[in-house]
């Protein structure tokens, strides 16, 4: 799938360039998710919210009137899972005529869903349906049934079909546009439309909480925008039980039976340190990424946050970043403030909550000129991209000579700061 307006057809990409600047001139900020989108991934969003019936009845039609690509394209996706997303089988969405866009309303950094909160007076989704009518777009939010707000639309036609189109035409235009010699493109089942840009930076993830990951396509990395909450975990006083002199609130450490951020015994009850730890007094705190050969009862085991530069990854869907080789604990990688300009080497060494993205330790932050503290520094605006080399670390903490000396030629040969500031916009 695609996200660049530029992969939208004429005159549909200058009137959504004029959709967009006309809700941003009312406060509304409209962020795109999808523009062009494979035959593939429509086949996925459809499959999995239909039973094996349905889908192999889907086939046999499409077969029968003379779409035998799409109906290769949607046995090709294998079994799916979800909820319904929608009703369009491949080919039949003018998504994949690079004449329909998805959007999400952007407020405070974070994507909001809703199509009846208000902030100042308006809701976005409602700004975005009645600007695309002045501009003679058709906008889900104002279909009758199956109403889809992200979603508008150049042509008030429902779909392909309904514009007077066999699937024998549809499926030969989808054959022309996106297979190559003949062959159908099935490398992945999640294929981005390359075919239409050469730009090398696709979107290769949408977290069901809004945030999206980017995957370039000549180096095996990922990128993402995102704010910087801060970590002192791995520190050997990030946690106390009096507050006032630890760097963090125990709080964020876990509760009483639940404590992720901290070592305990086999009761489950939190290790402090002694006198042969550097911080007598204070737990012992932990990172998920570890140094090898290190007591893990130990502070020296933990990557700590006040002296090596390393960000946090949701748990569970990092895996899911890539459509290639899949993120690992312990790859290195790189973050950039947009607003300062300053720049870090860091390493992946946490696993964070599964519904947040953006979080950096102290060093990390303190590098990129943002407030360090974890108890009231960061930033809750989208002013640091991160990014990740997949497969490039060892599976076990470094020292800073390490990482700097892993991450700078990976980091050169990548395109440096000059292609960090061009993914300024994601």
């Amino acid at each position: 799938m695609s996200v660049k307006i530029n992969d939208l057809v004429e005159p549909f990409r200058d009137q959504v360039a004029q959709l967009l600047a006309k809700c941003e001139a009312r406060g509304i900020r409209m962020v795109p998710t999808e523009t062009l989108r494979t035959p593939w991934q429509q086949a996925i969003y459809w499959r999995q919210s239909r039973s094996i019936v349905e889908i192999r009845a889907a086939v046999e039609q499409l077969r029968a009137e003379g779409a035998s690509f799409l109906a290769e394209v949607i046995e090709a996706v294998g079994p799916r899972n979800g909820d319904e997303v929608t009703r369009a089988l491949p080919g039949n969405s003018w998504h994949q005529w690079g004449e329909a866009i998805d959007c999400f309303w952007e407020v405070d950094g974070k994507a909001e869903w809703s199509t009846v909160k208000k902030v100042n007076g308006l809701n976005g989704y409602t700004v975005y349906a009645e600007e695309a009518a002045k501009l003679g777009l058709d906008a889900g939010l104002k279909w009758s049934s199956f109403k889809d707000a992200p979603h508008v639309q150049m042509r008030s036609v429902a779909n392909p079909k309904s514009s007077g189109l066999t699937w024998a035409q549809i499926d030969a235009t989808m054959r022309a546009r996106f297979s190559t010699g003949g062959a159908l493109l099935q490398s992945s089942v999640a294929l981005d439309a390359a075919t239409a840009s050469p730009e090398p930076l696709r979107l290769s993830y949408v977290s069901p909480y809004g945030w999206r990951v980017f995957e370039t396509t000549d180096v095996p990395s990922v990128v993402f925008r995102a704010k910087m909450a801060i970590d002192a975990d791995g520190a050997p006083k990030a946690y106390h039980r009096n507050n006032a002199i630890a760097l963090d609130n125990l709080s964020n450490a876990g509760r009483p039976g639940y404590w992720p951020a901290l070592v305990t015994d086999a009761n489950g009850v939190p290790r402090e340190q002694d006198e042969r730890d550097p911080a007598p007094g204070y737990f012992v705190s932990r990172t998920t990424l570890t140094y090898e050969s290190k007591d893990e009862e130990r502070p020296e085991a933990y990557v700590d946050a006040t002296q090596v530069p390393y960000f946090v990854l949701p748990g569970r869907h990092y895996k899911s970043f890539s459509n290639s080789t899949p993120i690992r604990i312990g790859d290195v990688g790189v973050a950039y403030n947009l607003k300062t300009k300053k720049v870090s080497y860091a390493i992946f060494a946490d696993i964070g909550p599964v519904d947040k993205i953006g979080e950096g330790s102290i060093a990390l932050a303190n590098a990129l000129g943002i407030n360090g503290n974890p108890k009231s520094g960061g930033v809750e605006d989208r002013q640091v991209l991160y990014l990740v080399f997949q497969g490039s670390g060892r599976g076990s903490a470094m020292t800073l000579a390490e990482l700097n000396a892993t991450v700078k030629p990976l980091f050169e040969r990548w395109g440096g700061v000059a292609r960090m500031e061009a993914y300024g916009g994601i």
